[in-house]
């Protein structure tokens, strides 16, 4: 891979980890029990709900992992509609409500044979952690109906949380230095790198 396609690579990272740094846990879907259907693809799904709007990410791999781990590719993914799940303070319920077109699209899009299987995951970021300091009795009622409307649906889901600063920054590492194959690859010739980080909230600077 040539130094200018790598630059342009660390950039569009840059980019995607400031709106999406929930897709680290990828590495945590890939990490599923799949040892009965060792050669099917798998499935995940994990949604990043920012401070601004939340989206959906589906994910699949091949259930046979040398040692554990896969190649993980992005197949599809879906914004919902509205503003962040934070500011659904004064209806809760339609917090979760707003998280139905795309569990259908994900749904249709995951063969039915493979979904009660299909790991899901909420994560919440810098507006809920807000939301949590100033009244988090609020912040826990939408956790629970957004909890109950992806339960609603025929898929393994793991839960729904708010994710800390300090986890939302090692995840945008862990995705920076996928992308750039810093994992794989021994001495590629990258420096040190800076992940900042800027939410509607926050600003958060990780450096390795």
């Amino acid at each position: 891979m040539g130094i200018q396609m790598k630059a342009l690579l660390v950039g569009a990272a840059m980019a995607a980890v400031a709106c999406t740094t929930i897709l680290a846990l990828i590495f945590s879907l890939a990490n599923h029990q799949t040892l009965d259907r060792p050669y099917s693809k798998q499935y995940g799904v994990v949604f990043d709900a920012g401070s601004t709007h939340t989206a959906l990410f589906l994910y699949q791999w091949v259930g046979n992992k040398e040692n554990n781990t896969g190649i993980v590719s992005q197949k599809q993914s879906c914004d919902v509609d509205g503003a962040g799940i934070s500011s659904y303070v004064q209806n809760p319920l339609a917090a979760g409500e707003s998280l139905k077109k795309c569990l259908d699209i994900a749904k249709a899009a995951i063969p039915e044979g493979e979904r009660k299987t299909t790991p899901v995951y909420l994560g919440a970021t810098a507006g809920m952690r807000l939301l949590s300091l100033q009244n988090k009795s609020l912040a826990d009622s939408i956790l629970a109906e957004v909890t109950k409307t992806i339960q609603s649906y025929p898929f393994d889901f793991r839960g729904a949380r708010i994710l800390s600063g300090m986890e939302e920054g090692a995840f945008g590492w862990i995705t920076i230095n996928y992308l750039i194959e810093s994992f794989i690859k021994v001495n590629n010739g990258f420096p040190t790198l800076v992940k900042l980080g800027l939410s509607g909230y926050e600003c958060r600077v990780l450096q390795t």
